[in-house]
Protein backbone atom coordinates (compact mmCIF):
# COMPACT_ATOMS: atom_id res chain seq x y z
CA UNK A 1 0.00 0.00 0.00
CA UNK A 2 2.67 2.21 0.89
CA UNK A 3 4.27 2.17 -2.58
CA UNK A 4 1.05 2.41 -4.10
CA UNK A 5 1.02 5.90 -2.30
CA UNK A 6 4.88 6.48 -3.40
CA UNK A 7 3.93 6.14 -7.21
CA UNK A 8 0.68 8.03 -7.30
CA UNK A 9 3.22 10.73 -5.59
CA UNK A 10 6.09 10.44 -7.68
CA UNK A 11 3.09 10.61 -10.86
CA UNK A 12 1.62 13.48 -9.44
CA UNK A 13 4.65 15.98 -8.89
CA UNK A 14 6.18 15.17 -11.84
CA UNK A 15 2.41 15.73 -14.34
CA UNK A 16 2.32 18.72 -12.58
CA UNK A 17 5.83 19.77 -12.85
CA UNK A 18 5.50 19.69 -16.45
CA UNK A 19 2.65 21.45 -16.28
CA UNK A 20 4.39 24.54 -14.63
CA UNK A 21 7.54 24.05 -16.60
CA UNK A 22 5.18 24.38 -19.91
CA UNK A 23 4.09 28.06 -18.36
CA UNK A 24 7.45 29.16 -17.09
CA UNK A 25 8.33 28.30 -21.11
CA UNK A 26 5.97 31.32 -22.70
CA UNK A 27 3.76 28.50 -23.65
CA UNK A 28 0.10 29.69 -25.62
CA UNK A 29 -2.70 27.60 -27.25
CA UNK A 30 -4.66 29.41 -29.31
CA UNK A 31 -7.74 27.71 -30.44
CA UNK A 32 -8.07 28.00 -34.22
CA UNK A 33 -10.79 25.64 -35.90
CA UNK A 34 -12.69 22.99 -34.24
CA UNK A 35 -15.45 21.22 -36.91
CA UNK A 36 -17.52 18.23 -36.59
CA UNK A 37 -19.02 18.97 -40.29
CA UNK A 38 -18.10 20.10 -43.80
CA UNK A 39 -18.59 23.98 -44.94
CA UNK A 40 -21.40 22.11 -47.07
CA UNK A 41 -23.08 20.76 -43.84
CA UNK A 42 -21.66 16.94 -44.24
CA UNK A 43 -20.89 14.98 -41.45
CA UNK A 44 -16.87 14.26 -41.34
CA UNK A 45 -16.14 10.77 -42.24
CA UNK A 46 -12.43 9.47 -42.41
CA UNK A 47 -10.89 7.45 -44.80
CA UNK A 48 -9.60 3.72 -43.57
CA UNK A 49 -6.58 2.32 -44.90
CA UNK A 50 -3.49 0.28 -44.49
CA UNK A 51 -1.41 3.44 -45.80
CA UNK A 52 -2.13 6.22 -44.46
CA UNK A 53 -0.51 9.47 -45.09
CA UNK A 54 -1.22 13.36 -44.25
CA UNK A 55 -0.07 15.89 -46.93
CA UNK A 56 0.34 19.93 -46.06
CA UNK A 57 0.44 22.05 -49.04
CA UNK A 58 0.17 25.86 -49.52
CA UNK A 59 -2.13 27.40 -52.36
CA UNK A 60 -1.74 30.92 -53.75
CA UNK A 61 -4.25 32.37 -56.37
CA UNK A 62 -3.47 35.77 -57.61
CA UNK A 63 -6.54 37.76 -58.01
CA UNK A 64 -8.75 36.96 -60.91
CA UNK A 65 -7.44 33.14 -60.67
CA UNK A 66 -9.22 30.04 -59.60
CA UNK A 67 -8.09 26.13 -58.92
CA UNK A 68 -10.93 24.65 -61.28
CA UNK A 69 -13.56 22.21 -60.73
CA UNK A 70 -12.77 19.36 -58.34
CA UNK A 71 -13.96 17.24 -55.29
CA UNK A 72 -12.64 14.84 -52.82
CA UNK A 73 -13.47 11.69 -51.21
CA UNK A 74 -11.83 12.83 -47.29
CA UNK A 75 -12.75 16.85 -46.53
CA UNK A 76 -9.24 18.53 -45.86
CA UNK A 77 -8.59 21.26 -43.23
CA UNK A 78 -8.22 24.62 -44.81
CA UNK A 79 -7.18 27.69 -43.09
CA UNK A 80 -6.99 31.08 -45.16
CA UNK A 81 -3.51 32.90 -43.94
CA UNK A 82 -4.43 36.48 -46.64
CA UNK A 83 -6.85 37.33 -48.25
CA UNK A 84 -10.49 35.85 -48.97
CA UNK A 85 -11.55 32.85 -51.11
CA UNK A 86 -14.77 32.03 -52.65
CA UNK A 87 -15.84 28.41 -52.49
CA UNK A 88 -18.54 28.03 -55.35
CA UNK A 89 -20.68 24.83 -55.80
CA UNK A 90 -22.17 23.21 -58.35
CA UNK A 91 -25.35 23.64 -56.67
CA UNK A 92 -24.76 27.46 -57.41
CA UNK A 93 -24.27 28.07 -53.24
CA UNK A 94 -20.88 30.08 -52.81
CA UNK A 95 -19.14 30.40 -49.58
CA UNK A 96 -16.67 32.82 -48.20
CA UNK A 97 -13.94 32.75 -45.81
CA UNK A 98 -11.11 35.33 -45.07
CA UNK A 99 -7.59 35.69 -43.55
CA UNK A 100 -7.86 33.62 -39.89
CA UNK A 101 -10.85 31.74 -40.90
CA UNK A 102 -10.94 27.92 -41.18
CA UNK A 103 -12.97 25.22 -42.55
CA UNK A 104 -13.35 21.62 -43.90
CA UNK A 105 -14.30 21.20 -47.32
CA UNK A 106 -17.02 19.47 -48.92
CA UNK A 107 -16.64 15.40 -50.22
CA UNK A 108 -18.05 14.32 -53.40
CA UNK A 109 -19.37 17.74 -54.55
CA UNK A 110 -18.24 19.63 -57.13
CA UNK A 111 -16.68 22.93 -56.48
CA UNK A 112 -14.01 25.47 -57.24
CA UNK A 113 -11.85 27.99 -54.88
CA UNK A 114 -11.95 31.58 -56.95
CA UNK A 115 -10.13 34.75 -55.56
CA UNK A 116 -12.75 37.32 -56.40
CA UNK A 117 -10.42 39.86 -54.74
CA UNK A 118 -7.37 42.09 -55.61
CA UNK A 119 -5.35 40.86 -52.88
CA UNK A 120 -3.17 37.62 -53.62
CA UNK A 121 -5.25 34.49 -51.91
CA UNK A 122 -2.85 32.31 -49.45
CA UNK A 123 -4.16 29.03 -48.11
CA UNK A 124 -2.58 26.33 -45.97
CA UNK A 125 -4.73 22.99 -46.77
CA UNK A 126 -4.16 19.42 -44.86
CA UNK A 127 -5.53 16.75 -46.08
CA UNK A 128 -5.61 13.01 -44.81
CA UNK A 129 -5.55 10.26 -47.48
CA UNK A 130 -4.07 6.89 -49.23
CA UNK A 131 -0.13 6.64 -49.61
CA UNK A 132 0.35 7.17 -53.38
CA UNK A 133 -3.08 8.15 -53.79
CA UNK A 134 -4.49 11.73 -54.54
CA UNK A 135 -7.58 12.94 -52.72
CA UNK A 136 -8.33 15.82 -55.17
CA UNK A 137 -10.38 14.44 -58.56
CA UNK A 138 -10.84 16.45 -61.62
CA UNK A 139 -14.01 16.01 -63.87
CA UNK A 140 -12.99 13.97 -66.96
CA UNK A 141 -12.22 15.86 -70.19
CA UNK A 142 -14.65 15.34 -72.94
Amino acid sequence: MRMKAVVFAVVFLIVHAGTAALGQQGFKVTPVFKGTATMAGQKLDHLRTDKPEVTSVLIEIEPGGEIGRHMHLVSGYVHVLEGMVTIEMDDGTRHEFQAGKAFLEATNMWHNAKNMGKAPVKLLVVTSGEEGKSNLIRPEKK
